[in-house]
């Protein structure tokens, strides 16, 4: 599964509070940064408070309602966030992170063509919602991943788009790179999931992830030597023991015994793995 874009999400929604109209109450203002602060250390309760506290000092501003909404989504709790939401656009109709947040809440309670409707909202407000666009992009690619023929490729495609438009906003967003890999994965294209992957890697050393992917296109779609220099990259960058280490070494171990037979190859050769064999990328 890709990394989530939650950071993105909150991000997105602090320029808001400096040019809102009117301006909001001051100590409102102090509450939501501390409220997005705690949020970034995972210290979730305290950003619920923060966001209540804010609140109470100015009880319809709708950035505190969204980041409260942001909270409770975080808790797991999708039902009480997406009540925070529907306030908060009724405070402001045109708070298009909120939109963003609703859209999100929407998916992860299997509500997946109230979700589009939502992310389209937010983009007729800003087309350039980099949340949107790669939240968007992974609802349609799941969607996609279990659809067959003509709707799987159209639902495919209609990601790939997104994540474009995101690049067209970011083109330095790791994060796009990374999903467009996945994309290129699911549309059987590995040299392009490689490419993709190890654009993301390039832009972002430390994502672990898109070192993964590309072990897994490069190891499937060779050539073999290719295959073993990126997965004992992805090795020696995944911490040890961990889901990501373990699929790497388990896809090098796949893969080493064709390196070393055909290390001319100019793709795979006896002993390689089949497409069945390669961990989800």
């Amino acid at each position: 599964m890709p990394p989530r874009a939650s950071h993105l999400l909150f991000a997105a929604t602090l320029p808001l509070l400096s040019c809102a109209t009117p301006a909001p109450h001051p100590r409102a203002v102090e509450q939501i940064r501390r409220g997005y602060q705690h949020l970034a250390t995972g210290d979730l309760e305290r950003a619920e408070v923060a966001f209540e506290h804010a609140l109470e000092v100015a009880p319809d501003l709708a950035e505190a309602r969204s980041g409260l909404g942001v909270a409770l989504r975080a808790a797991g709790r999708p039902s009480e966030a997406l009540v925070q939401f529907d306030l908060a656009l009724s405070a402001d109709p045109d708070l298009a992170e909120a939109h963003v947040n609703r859209a999100e809440a929407l998916a992860a309670l299997g509500l997946p063509e109230q979700a589009e409707a939502a992310f389209a909202d937010a983009l007729r407000i800003d087309p350039d919602q980099v949340p949107a666009r790669i939240d968007r992009a992974r609802l349609l690619a799941r969607r996609g991943a279990a659809a067959r023929a003509e709707e799987r490729a159209l639902l495919l495609l209609r990601a790939r788009r997104d994540l474009l438009h995101a690049l067209e906003a970011r083109p330095d967003l790791a994060l796009a790179h990374h999903d467009l890999g996945w994309v290129a994965w699911l549309r059987g294209d590995l040299a392009g999931a490689a490419a993709s992957y190890e654009r993301a890697v390039r832009l972002d050393p430390e994502m672990v992830e898109a070192r993964l992917g590309a072990c897994a296109a490069r190891a499937l779609g060779g050539p073999c030597t290719e295959g073993a220099a990126s997965c004992r990259r992805c090795l020696g960058a995944a911490p040890p023991g961990s889901p990501a280490a373990l699929r790497c070494s388990a896809l090098l171990e796949t893969v080493s015994g064709c390196a070393a037979a055909t290390p001319e190859a100019s793709g795979h050769g006896k002993g390689a793995p089949d497409r069945a064999s390669a961990p989800h990328p």
